[in-house]
């Protein structure tokens, strides 16, 4: 797709890779355990903790969002390759080569707490509008020191959207309660094929990537 939108111009790709047997094999399980982390946390701290790219940190990388591309419970890798092509060769032109094109889904600029706790509303920014194709994804914590434990975070459903903003309600074992933290399809398999929250309306195949916050 690169080359097609650069006029014919040929693309050479360097790819360093590995393959053979997963260490993971060959590791005992006590070392295994120190090392294995929660899934989100990897593609979290290869933007370096920002959720998306290209950030302050690291201002000439991109990336492609594919975590709402799983179709097979069986398998972490995307089948469908076309989207990851897409949305890797827009952020390709729209980063290395400059171009005036849309690459990303939404970025969220601002969270803001409700004084009851009972909404949060959550404002994003980098397009010019959001489609919002489904309720759900968003979690809020509201007991523990670090919400380290799955178990603590609950549903916080979309209610409403207007522009930019989405408006999220609070579950009832919440409301009242002092909250933590916020976050987005924070979970390994976070959503079904093309079925995230929150998506780049004027190109509905970007979705908005994983965020987590602390409050």
């Amino acid at each position: 797709m690169i080359h097609e939108a650069l006029g014919g111009r040929p693309i050479g790709l360097i790819a360093t890779s590995w393959s053979g047997t997963a260490i993971e094999l060959w590791m005992p399980p006590s070392a295994l355990k120190d090392c294995v982390d929660e899934f989100p946390l990897i593609p979290w701290h290869q933007t370096f903790d920002v959720g998306y790219v290209p950030n302050s940190v690291v201002p000439k990388v991109f990336m492609a969002v594919a975590l709402d591309l799983r179709d097979d419970p069986n398998n972490i890798h995307p089948r469908t390759k076309h989207d990851v092509d897409y949305r890797l060769s827009r952020a390709g032109l729209g980063v290395a080569y400059n171009q005036q094109v849309q690459f990303q889904g939404s970025i969220v600029s601002s969270v803001s707490l409700a004084s009851t706790s009972q909404t949060v509303n959550v404002t994003y920014t980098g397009v010019e509008n959001i489609e919002l194709r489904n309720p759900n994804g968003f979690e809020v914590c509201c007991q523990g020191a670090t919400c380290s434990d799955d178990i603590l975070w609950v549903p916080a459903t979309i209610s409403s959207k207007n522009g930019v903003t989405i408006t999220l309600t609070v579950a009832s074992q919440c409301v009242a309660l002092q909250l933590i933290g916020l976050r987005y399809l924070w979970r390994e398999t976070p959503c079904l094929f093309k079925d995230a929250a929150i998506y780049n309306y004027t190109d509905s195949n970007l979705p908005s990537s994983l965020f987590i916050k602390y409050f």
